[in-house]
């Protein structure tokens, strides 16, 4: 009898086994599984944990110097979408691993919270809340109603796309800059295909929904903002690369900007010090657009997926 490969999980949380019980037992089905709760403390803890491993199940970052020790592993699993920044993917070629990740486990979640932000901005629930709360009946008519608003969306990947639909709900005109603009996604999704220019030029409201890479990163810099009309929203639930940090700071605090709504950070979390802080026109959420129970469910599943197809020799989700 062939002998099982072995997966071992060397970082997880404590409650997650008793979580998704049906993906470790499809784990279990193909392979011995090792789980370990918490980050090994040191590269020593780490080698000890997932050096006779075949597959790992990866929550956090895997360091070069630990998987140069790995004389047995195949395959990691990694538990998210952008891989690259907690593995380095040349590396794990170079000893001929597969990397897997899970694109699409929190495409519905991250638009939701989106939307969430937009409306938290648009309507200033923040502020509303904390007045209410102290005893302020405050009642003006700041608020901005999104039917009839025209939206730029940046990217149009998986979240962009359903981003899109919540919008037309509102009754809003989208706007989409993507680099591969097929019209069938255009007529499909009701939406508008355009230049950046013309995102910055005609909307109202702009949200980013790109990878963070090295085409991408400071794609919203000091001229993208000097090209918006005063009082635009900015929304950024993707990656906080995309937008150059200075430049939005400036742009919010000399009204360029009307208001923002951020889940990521330059630094997370950002000091107590940082000027975004206590600015009253930005809303502020602490990365966590894409973490609701149902996506982490289909997290799980399409990571285990991945290991589980990979040992019955058909490779899913490979990013390196």
């Amino acid at each position: 009898m062939t002998e099982k490969p072995l997966i071992v999980y060397p970082d997880a949380d404590g409650d997650e086994e008793a979580l998704y019980v049906q993906q470790f037992a499809r784990l279990r089905e193909v392979a011995s599984l090792r789980v370990y709760t918490g980050r090994p403390k040191s590269n020593k803890e780490y080698i000890e944990r997932i050096a006779r491993a075949q597959g790992v199940l990866l929550g956090w970052d895997l360091p070069v110097e630990v998987m140069q020790q790995t004389d047995n592993l195949e395959v990691i699993s990694f538990t998210g979408v952008g891989a690259d920044k907690f593995i380095d993917l040349n590396q794990a070629a170079s000893q001929n691993i597969v990397v897997c990740n899970c694109p699409g486990y929190s495409d519905i979640t991250v638009a939701e919270h989106t939307m969430a932000l937009l409306l938290s901005v648009c309507r200033r629930i923040p502020n509303y809340d904390r007045a209410t709360r102290n005893g302020n009946w405050e009642s003006d008519n700041s608020a901005i109603e999104l039917h009839g608003k025209c939206i730029g969306i940046v990217g149009f990947g998986g979240i962009g796309k359903h981003f899109s639909q919540l919008c037309k709900a509102f009754g809003m005109r989208v706007l989409v800059w993507t680099r591969s603009m097929n019209p069938k996604l255009q007529n499909e999704y009701g939406v508008e295909f355009c230049a950046l220019e013309e995102i910055y030029q005609h909307c109202e409201i702009i949200s980013l929904h790109l990878a963070s890479n090295p085409e991408t990163e400071g794609i919203i810099d000091q001229s993208a903002f000097e090209a918006m009309g005063v009082g635009t929203i900015l929304i950024n639930t993707a990656r906080a690369e995309l937008v150059e940090e200075e430049a939005l700071i400036q742009a919010l605090q000399v009204g360029k900007l009307g208001a923002a709504g951020l889940d990521v950070f330059h630094d997370e979390p950002p000091s107590l010090e940082h000027p975004l802080i206590d600015m009253k026109n930005v809303v502020l959420t602490p990365h966590i657009g894409y973490n609701t129970p149902e996506a982490v469910s289909r997290l799980f599943s399409i990571a285990t997926d991945n290991l589980v197809s990979y040992f019955q020799r058909e490779t899913r989700n490979q990013v390196n």
